[in-house]
């Protein structure tokens, strides 16, 4: 266990130092738009650990953020087969799993680690999917409003609607499987 933490440690330095030099270094080229991306990327991340969200769920998020933060400013999701749906799997799952224990921390969800009723034992699980479904609606919202406003810059459709939500549905109940199994590991001790 302590091997992890200090491994998700050093990922999540490195995520955080790489979110500051791309943020920096897309200014330096005049592309605002990526460099506001990773300011906020590096400043969620700042405000995230300062939470009690288990390192090694910062750090994943961390990776996964900056990932589709890279590939919608380098446009890989026109270029590499799949990526979208990729990202659309592991970045919800990651914010998440993140959220909750966010929202666990500011006592608007159940605590985590006091899990009574075998019922109870599974909210998390429920909490990181419901979560994570309304973190991938939400961006489908954004990804039609785009759309709208700026029909050459983004084109989707029905199916990849539905695709980004089966697959950010399918991230999220993996992620809340993730959180389920350390919440009773953290809880065993």
């Amino acid at each position: 266990m302590m091997r992890i933490r200090q491994v998700s440690w050093w990922v999540f330095f490195v995520a955080v130092a790489a979110a500051v030099v791309s943020a920096v270094g897309l200014a330096w080229f005049q592309r605002w738009d990526g460099a506001l991306r990773f300011t906020a990327i590096t400043v969620v991340l700042v405000l995230t650990r300062r939470a009690q969200v288990p390192i090694p769920f910062v750090a994943a998020f961390a990776v996964l953020a900056q990932l589709a933060m890279w590939g919608s400013v380098q446009h890989w999701y026109r270029q590499i087969p799949h990526f979208d749906t990729v990202v659309h799997v592991v970045t919800p799952g990651s914010l998440a799993a993140v959220s909750y224990f966010l929202l666990a921390d500011a006592r608007l969800l159940p605590d985590p680690w006091q899990q009574e009723t075998r019922t109870r034992r599974w909210a998390p699980v429920v909490w990181v999917a419901l979560i994570g479904v309304t973190a991938a609606v939400v961006w489908e919202y954004y990804e039609w409003v785009v759309e709208q406003i700026s029909p050459a810059g983004m084109h989707v459709g029905y199916t990849d609607t539905i695709v980004d939500l089966f697959a950010g549905m399918c991230g999220s109940l993996v992620a809340g499987a993730l959180v389920l199994h350390w919440t009773r590991r953290r809880s065993q001790r």
